[in-house]
C-alpha cells in the first residue's frame, strides 16, 4: 500500500482460515484489497486460488511475515524495462530473525538459468516478480512437489525464457523456528522429483537436463544441505557416507561434505588452509541496512 510505484497494484490474501486478529487487520482495508479467509490445502493451494482472481500481467507471491522493501515495485518495473525479454525477474533480500535483526544479505547477478537455478542461486519467492504468461505457460505451481513448488515455477519457466536479477534490494525475509525450511523433511526429495518431473516433458527436457556427473554432485549436496537445516546430526551421518569418496566430486559437494564431518580433531590434523578452502563459504554482500519499520504507521 506504501509503495510509491505510479501503477496499479492488486493485492489479493488468501488466507487458510487464520484464527488470530488477521481477519480484523484484513477487514480493516475495505475494498481496497481482495481477500478471503478460509481452510487450504497448503501452499500451491492458496497461491492457486490467488493467482486464479489476480488480473495483472505481472504476478509476485508473498508469505506472511515477509514484505517488500521502499521502491521495490519500481525496481521491478525497471528491471523489465531494463531485460525486456526475461520471463521473471528477482531482486536482493536481506533476512531477519524474530527481534528484527539482519542475519545475512543475498543480491545475486546476472541471468537466471535452470542451470543457475540448480548449482549457483535459487531466486527467492519474495522478492521475485514473474510475467503471467509464463506462470499460466507452465500450469502454475505443481502440487507434487509442494515443498519447493515456488522453486520448481522458476525452474521451469526458466527452461522457457531466461529470468534476470536486478541489483536492487527488494525484499526482507523473516525467519522463525517453526518454518517448513527447518522443520520439514520433504525438502530434498521434493527437489529431486522437481528434477526428474521436469526432464520428463519433453518442452523442458530437450532444453536442459543434467549430466550424469551433474546429478552425482547435485543430489549429495541436496541430500546433506536440506538434512543438516532439519538435523545437523543426521546430516553429518550422511556427509559421513560420502566423505570416502570426497574427491571424486566437485569442489562445491567438497565443501558440503567437509563441512559437515570436519571437527575439532579434524581441524589439528588438516592443513588449516585446505579445512578454510573447502568448508561452505558465503560470499559477501555489500547492502545498505534496510528500514525494517518503513511500512508501518
Amino acid at each position: 500500500m506504501k509503495q510509491d510505484y505510479p501503477g496499479s497494484i492488486e493485492i489479493i490474501v488468501s488466507d487458510g482460515g487464520s484464527t488470530d486478529e488477521t481477519v480484523e487487520v484484513l477487514e480493516g482495508y475495505g475494498d481496497r484489497i481482495t481477500w478471503w479467509s478460509a481452510k487450504d490445502k497448503g501452499f500451491v493451494d492458496a497461491v492457486t486460488r490467488g493467482v486464479a482472481k489476480a488480473t495483472g500481467t505481472i504476478l509476485a507471491v508473498q508469505s506472511s511475515d515477509d514484505y517488500y522493501l521502499p521502491g521495490a515495485f519500481r525496481a521491478m518495473a525497471a528491471g523489465f524495462e531494463h531485460y525486456p525479454e526475461a520471463s521473471f525477474i528477482s531482486g536482493g533480500e536481506h533476512t531477519i530473525d524474530l527481534a528484527g535483526n539482519v542475519v545475512s544479505s543475498g543480491s545475486p547477478r546476472g541471468e537466471i538459468t535452470p542451470h543457475t537455478i540448480l548449482f549457483q542461486a535459487i531466486p527467492p519467492q519474495h522478492a521475485t516478480f514473474v510475467k503471467r504468461r509464463y506462470f499460466e505457460e507452465t500450469g502454475g505451481m505443481r502440487l507434487a512437489v509442494d515443498m519447493c513448488a515456488d522453486i520448481d515455477q522458476w525452474y521451469r519457466i526458466a527452461h522457457l525464457a531466461p529470468g534476470h536479477y536486478i541489483p536492487e534490494m527488494v525484499a526482507v525475509y523473516q525467519l522463525h523456528p517453526d518454518q517448513r525450511t527447518a522443520t520439514s523433511d520433504k525438502w530434498y526429495p521434493n527437489l529431486v522429483k522437481m528434477v526428474e518431473l521436469t526432464e520428463e516433458e519433453s518442452r523442458y527436457g530437450s532444453v536442459f537436463r543434467l549430466s550424469d556427473e551433474e546429478r552425482r554432485n547435485l543430489y549429495p549436496y541436496w541430500e546433506i544441505n536440506w538434512t543438516s537445516k532439519r538435523d545437523p546430526a543426521a546430516g553429518r551421518a550422511i556427509a559421513m557416507r560420502y566423505l570416502p569418496s570426497l574427491l571424486s566430486y566437485s569442489t562445491r559437494t567438497r565443501r558440503m561434505i567437509l563441512g559437515n564431518t570436519v571437527n575439532q580433531v579434524a581441524r589439528k590434523v588438516l592443513p588449516r588452509g585446505l579445512v578454510s578452502a573447502l568448508r561452505p563459504t558465503s560470499p559477501p554482500v555489500k547492502a545498505e541496512r534496510p528500514d525494517l519499520d518503513w511500512w508501518k504507521g
